[in-house]
C-alpha cells in the first residue's frame, strides 16, 4: 500500500466505464440508467491507500531474495526466502490493508537489522502455519530469538529506539507470538510485546503523529492492544485511550474501522466490569448491555452505501448456502469488519440472555429475553450469509478447489464468526450449516484449524468466543 494523493471519488462502475459520476446520494445516475449495481463512492481511506504498485512489489520481493516472477518455480529456494515471499505476496500485498507501511520500511532497512530479523521470524511462522511443519516452526523460533536480541540491542540506542522500524519490529514480534501461542497460559508474557509497544509510543511522543507511516503504526498498535485486553479479560489501559484521543484528529471521519474500535473499547471495559462485579445488580448489567448493543446496531445501520451487500438468490439448494440466498460484499475487508460488528452484538446479547431473570416485572423480563433471542438468530444468519462468496467455487477469480493462498486467508477469518454463530443460535439448521461449512473449509482448504473449531463446537460449545479466537491465532491472521 502506498500514499497516492487525491484520485477520483467516482463509483467503481463509472471508473471502469470511464464515465463522469454524478456522486448522487443513493446511487449515481449513470449506474441507474445502465441498470448496474452502484456500491457507492470511495471513502477517504480508499483515496489514501491502494494496492502496492508492481514497482514496489518487485523491489520488496527482490530484496527478500526472490524476484517477482514465478512463485511456483521448481528451482530450490531456501526456506527463509520462500517464507518471506509467501508472507509478502499473500499477506502483505494480497490480504491485509493494515500492513501497508511494512513494504517501504522493509525496503529502507536493508538486511541484517532488527526489522529484517523480525520479518524472518513472522514469515517462517506464517509458512509453518500454512504447511503445518514442525521443522519450519523450529526455524521460526530460532529467527524469533535472533530478532529479540537485535531489538534489545536497538532499544539501547535512544535515537534508534524511537524510529518507525523499531515499533514495526515490535508489532511483528507480537504477531509472531499470536501465531505460535494459541493457548496463552501467562497473560503477562502473551501481552508483553504490545505493552512494550505502548511504552515505545510514550517514548516517541510527537513522532507518533509526524508521518503517515507513524500514524498507521500507532493505529495498528491500538487495535492489537484492544483485542489483547479482550482476550485477557482486562480493562483497556488509560494510556491507550489517551493515545487514541491524540490520534483522533488525524483519522478520516469516515474511517469505519476506527469508529468500531472505539465501540469495542466500551465492550471490553464493560465485560471486565461484569467479571469484576462492579455492577450493583443484574438490572444494571442488563441496562448497560442493552445500551451498548443499541449503539452497535445504530452504527451498523449508518454504514455507508458501499458497505451494504448485494443479495444473491440461488436457484438450487446448496449445502454451502444456509437459505436460498447469500450476501455479496464489495470486498473481503468490508465483509470482515461487518462480521466484527456482528460478533460484538452477539456477545452483548449473550450477556443479556445470561442476566435476564424473572424479577418483579416478569413481563418485561420475558419481553427483553425474546427480543434478545430474535436478535441473536438474525445476526447469526447474517454471518452465515456472508460466508458463501469466499468458499463457493466460481465466485471471483480467487475461489478455487483446493483453496488458493489468498482464499485460504480470507476463509480463515470466517472461522471465529462461524463458531459464535453456531454457538449462540438455537436453530438446528443453522448449526448444521456451520458444522458442514467448517468441515468443507477443513477438507477443501486443507485447514486443520477449521476441523478443530468444529470439534470444539460439538464437544465444548460453552467455550468462550475469545478463547476460540486466541486458539485461531488472535489477530495474527486478521485484516
Amino acid at each position: 500500500m502506498v500514499f497516492r494523493g487525491e484520485p477520483s471519488k467516482d463509483c467503481l462502475p463509472c471508473r471502469k466505464r470511464k464515465l463522469r459520476c454524478d456522486l448522487r446520494a443513493g446511487g449515481c445516475g449513470q449506474c441507474q440508467r445502465a441498470g448496474l449495481s452502484c456500491f457507492g463512492y470511495r471513502t477517504s481511506q480508499d483515496l489514501i491507500i491502494k494496492d502496492e504498485s508492481r514497482n514496489i512489489r518487485r523491489k520488496v520481493l527482490a530484496v527478500s531474495g526472490l524476484p517477482d516472477s514465478d512463485a511456483n518455480s521448481h528451482v530450490h529456494i531456501a526456506l527463509d526466502v520462500r517464507a518471506r515471499h509467501a508472507f509478502f505476496a499473500s499477506y502483505v500485498f494480497g490480504f491485509s490493508p493494515s500492513y501497508d507501511m511494512l513494504a517501504s520500511l522493509y525496503e529502507q532497512a536493508g538486511p541484517g537489522g532488527h526489522l529484517w530479523a523480525s520479518v524472518d521470524a513472522v514469515s517462517l511462522a506464517f509458512l509453518a502455519h500454512q504447511h503445518g511443519s514442525s521443522e519450519i516452526a523450529r526455524l521460526a523460533n530460532e529467527s524469533y530469538v535472533t530478532a529479540i536480541q537485535r531489538i534489545n540491542h536497538a532499544l539501547k540506542d535512544s535515537s534508534l529506539a524511537v524510529t518507525d522500524s523499531v515499533l514495526q519490529s515490535v508489532l511483528l514480534l507480537d504477531k509472531y507470538e499470536k501465531m505460535v501461542t494459541r493457548n496463552p497460559q501467562s497473560i503477562v508474557s502473551w501481552m508483553g510485546h504490545v505493552n512494550g509497544g505502548l511504552a515505545l509510543v510514550k517514548l516517541r511522543g510527537s513522532r507518533n503523529l509526524k508521518s503517515y507511516i507513524s500514524r498507521r503504526l500507532v493505529t495498528r498498535l491500538i487495535t492489537t492492544l484492544i483485542i489483547s485486553c479482550a482476550i485477557a479479560s482486562v480493562r483497556i489501559p488509560r494510556a491507550l485511550e489517551e493515545l487514541r484521543r491524540e490520534l483522533e484528529p488525524k483519522i478520516p471521519k469516515d474511517d469505519v474501522k476506527w469508529t468500531i474500535n472505539g465501540l469495542v473499547i466500551a465492550v471490553v471495559n464493560f465485560n471486565a466490569d461484569v467479571r469484576e462485579g462492579k455492577f450493583s445488580s443484574g438490572t444494571e448489567v442488563i441496562a448497560e448491555a442493552k445500551r451498548l448493543e443499541e449503539v452497535f446496531a445504530a452504527r451498523e445501520a449508518a454504514l455507508p452505501l458501499e458497505w451494504r451487500p448485494v443479495r444473491v438468490t440461488i436457484k438450487e439448494d446448496n449445502p454451502l448456502v444456509l437459505e436460498d440466498f447469500y450476501h455479496q460484499y464489495q470486498n473481503h475487508y468490508i465483509s470482515h469488519v461487518r462480521n466484527v460488528l456482528r460478533i460484538m452484538r452477539l456477545l452483548l446479547n449473550d450477556v443479556l440472555q445470561k442476566h435476564i431473570v424473572l424479577e418483579e416485572d416478569a413481563s418485561e423480563s420475558v419481553s427483553n429475553a425474546k427480543v434478545s433471542r430474535e436478535k441473536i438468530e438474525c445476526i447469526a444468519r447474517e454471518i452465515c450469509a456472508s460466508v458463501p462468496p469466499f468458499i463457493l467455487p466460481g465466485i471471483g477469480l480467487e475461489n478455487q478447489v483446493p483453496f488458493a493462498p489468498l482464499q485460504a486467508l480470507r476463509c480463515y477469518t470466517l472461522l471465529g464468526p462461524l463458531y459464535i454463530a453456531g454457538q449462540l443460535s438455537r436453530d438446528c439448521n443453522l448449526r448444521c450449516f456451520v458444522l458442514n461449512t467448517l468441515d468443507h473449509i477443513a477438507a477443501t482448504g486443507g485447514m486443520e484449524m477449521a476441523k478443530r473449531v468444529a470439534d470444539r463446537l460439538k464437544a465444548s460449545p460453552d467455550t468462550s468466543y475469545w478463547e476460540v479466537y486466541a486458539m485461531l491465532g488472535s489477530y495474527a491472521f486478521a485484516v
